[in-house]
């Protein structure tokens, strides 16, 4: 033990000797590493203020986390390849490094953090922002000219010439951060890169059906392996990861509600194992702060079979259209555990309704044309961990010049806390707003305010931010935080906003609270109401239960009305905002105890996260059994009912069709029966004519309105 201790010493004092003590610039030429490779377990290393001109490729330290080498004459940065669990470097004072070097050293080195001031978030935001335009103006002026490759003495003239062509490039004008360039000229060097050894846009660096160009995205779906060919038909996409299955004629008959609960779900995408027979529990935090309250007890409503359901006005037939596997992992066509998380119609300009759907579920977020059933266009995110639970809608009018006009814009965020800014009809992501320290769940646009994003997160705050009007010559923009709300020791599910009520709703793990909007200058930040929402379950499932209920679906429908879906209860509660407002104005948090309107006939199921859709007036929702339940709330919302009993039975329901997978371009295996079948998110176009959903099987579904229908 001592003669160990002692060798110890002895190299370490070898080291001070033959480094430290003989001053600043004694350590001249390359690194003698032979005592450093015997310090195994050393974290930090600091040989600046030196004359050292290289440090051996072969020269590695496995636990080194911070390297200070700076103020040297280093000249090559492949060392760094070596140090696997380093996460700072610095290198200021190395003439001979420049700044496209120490952006590159991040490519070398995926451990490292930091490089002198550099944060590697800031190059991967800056990256995912730019490189497909990069790419596509490489593929546009380039690539048929290097199509055989190049030598290697001539790989520097080929970097120059196509980085000259992107500084003179519109589309980068706004760059003007030194460091950006830089990440900028190394996007370039990358591409150039790919494309000596012919490996730029194979199957390994770009993911079939993610666009290539910000301005040519009709050229990557003109695309296809034997050749140009129209996207007039589904299979000629050219996209092979885009499996569609062909739906057979729709099952008949009413089915009743599952008698067997589904398991519930967590936000990961691979399936939540638990024993059989029992629900498995959301893959939630469970080292949570407990609340200094207790959870609310919520009121239990008592239906019997003497009460009466009254069935809705008729919506028409609909028939299944198109079922499309577009979210798939590794363009993998037996992918089923990828979720389709939510679905929404572009919103349309004056009175023509959107056939553009947008979807989003594991990385991806497509763009489907219900009309033909074709996957337009699809956005990839570059962080394997990304997965997309939320997304929203805007039309945002814009100034440019003398002309003027409107342009939709998509937000999206999961799983990584990020909310990115895609512009649809280029598809190109062109903002990343940080602020929340968690998943993202929800996101909701101002009716009023088109530029004012609301965002609910697992970090138990709502967001309000001004996403701000790109510049879309250059897809630039200027957002920012506007405030932050408190959820009361819970997380927004769903959100929506009362412009009659000027009141934001938030369904919750744990309850439903409201906020006042009537003042901008005196929003509170702690609710101003907590709404106790009805829970149509027994005794032991609500009321002498410690659990809250989980309100999982929100939907505003006309007149101030609101529908919410608490997990676990076999109805839908429908109830007026405006009504269940107390007159005056307390201070605090009031507790409103809701007064149902109506209550509508849905299942009884205990799987979470089943969102529910409203366009004007017509409520749609899903099940875990492949079912879509239809209800035409338009009359109802014209009669002014403050408090009722009354039990409204759906317009129709929509049973999981027969599917044949024969139909599908790849290699499918059977699809799961409808028990198994979870609808996450189901939305309908303005004109009521299409329906779509997203499932927890990887499958986007639309539906069309029988022609006889409109007769």
């Amino acid at each position: 033990m001592t003669k160990s201790l002692s060798r110890k010493f002895d190299v370490i004092g070898d080291l001070f000797d033959s480094l430290a003590d003989r001053g600043d610039k004694e350590i001249n030429g390359s690194l003698d590493c032979t005592v450093l490779e015997q310090l195994a377990n050393l974290s930090v290393l600091d040989i600046s203020q030196n004359s050292i001109t290289d440090i051996p490729e072969s020269f590695s330290l496995q636990r080194l986390e911070t390297l200070d080498c700076s103020f040297n004459n280093i000249k090559s940065l492949k060392f760094i390849q070596n140090f696997k669990n380093c996460t700072q470097l610095y290198l200021d004072g190395n003439d001979d490094i420049q700044l496209t070097d120490k952006v590159k050293a991040f490519r070398m080195n995926p451990s490292i953090h930091f490089i002198d001031e550099i944060r590697r978030a800031t190059v991967e935001n800056f990256k995912e922002k730019f490189e497909v335009m990069v790419k596509s103006k490489w593929e546009v002026l380039f690539a048929a000219k290097y199509a055989e490759g190049f030598s290697d003495d001539q790989f520097e003239l080929v970097l120059q010439e196509f980085y000259t062509s992107l500084t003179s490039d519109l589309l980068f004008k706004n760059i003007t951060e030194e460091t950006e360039w830089a990440i900028l000229k190394d996007i370039a060097s990358e591409i150039v890169e790919k494309a000596q050894d012919k490996s730029l846009f194979t199957e390994s660096n770009m993911s079939r059906g993610t666009p290539r160009s910000a301005r040519l995205n009709h050229k990557w779906l003109n695309r296809n392996d034997s050749g140009p060919s129209t996207p007039s038909t589904p299979e000629s996409s050219g996209q092979k990861d885009l499996m569609r299955v062909k739906p057979l004629t729709p099952k008949s008959g009413t089915s009743t509600p599952a008698s067997r609960p589904s398991l519930k779900r967590g936000r990961d995408s691979t399936p939540t194992s638990s024993p059989k027979g029992q629900p498995a529990k959301r893959a939630r935090d469970t080292t949570q702060t407990t609340p200094t309250r207790r959870p609310t007890v919520f009121t239990s409503l008592k239906t019997t079979d003497e009460q009466k359901t009254a069935r809705l006005p008729s919506v028409g037939d609909f028939d299944p259209a198109y079922f499309i596997r577009c979210h798939s992992t590794n363009n993998d066509p037996n992918d089923n555990q990828t979720k389709v998380w939510r679905c929404a119609f572009k919103p349309t300009n004056k009175d023509k309704s959107s056939r553009l759907l947008a979807t989003c579920g594991g990385q991806n977020v497509c763009l489907i044309d219900c009309q033909t059933g074709i996957v337009m266009k699809r956005y990839k995110d570059s962080s394997k961990e990304e997965d997309f639970y939320a997304l929203a809608w805007s039309t945002i009018p814009y100034k440019t010049g003398s002309k003027e006009g409107k342009i939709n814009i998509l937000a999206v965020a999961g799983n990584n806390g990020f909310i990115k800014l895609i512009h649809p009809s280029q598809f190109v992501m062109y903002a990343t707003m940080e602020g929340h320290h968690d998943y993202i769940s929800c996101l909701l646009f101002h009716p009023e305010e088109p530029t004012y994003l609301f965002s609910g997160s697992k970090d138990r705050k709502i967001i309000l931010w001004d996403v701000g009007v790109p510049d879309f010559t250059d897809y630039t923009t200027n957002y920012k935080k506007l405030m932050v709300l408190n959820t009361a020791h819970t997380d927004a599910l769903n959100l929506v906003f009362s412009t009659k009520s000027q009141m934001l709703i938030a369904g919750c793990e744990k309850s439903c609270y409201g906020w006042r909007f009537n003042n901008k200058k005196s929003i509170s930040r702690d609710p101003n109401f907590e709404f106790l929402i009805p829970s149509t379950m027994s005794d032991i499932e609500s009321g002498d239960s410690d659990d809250v209920e989980v309100v999982d679906g929100l939907a505003l429908l006309p007149n101030d009305y609101i529908a919410a879906k608490c997990n676990g209860s076999g109805h839908m509660v429908i109830w007026n905002l405006h009504d269940n407002l107390p007159v005056k104005v307390i201070k605090g948090t009031k507790t409103v105890e809701v007064k149902v309107s109506a209550l509508l006939q849905y299942t009884r199921t205990s799987v979470d996260y089943i969102n529910l859709g409203s366009t004007s007036g017509m409520l749609t929702a899903g099940d875990d059994k492949g079912s879509l339940f239809i209800y035409q709330m338009d009359a109802f919302t014209k009669k002014h009912k403050s408090s009722s009993d009354q039990i409204l039975g759906y317009s129709t329901k929509l049973l999981w069709p027969d599917l044949d997978i024969s139909s599908s371009k790849g290699k499918m295996d059977e699809l799961p029966d409808c028990n198994d079948i979870v609808i996450n998110s189901c939305c309908s176009s303005d004109d009521q004519t299409l329906i779509a959903c997203g499932t927890d099987n990887n499958l986007v579904c639309i539906w069309k309105k029988n022609p006889v229908s409109f007769l």
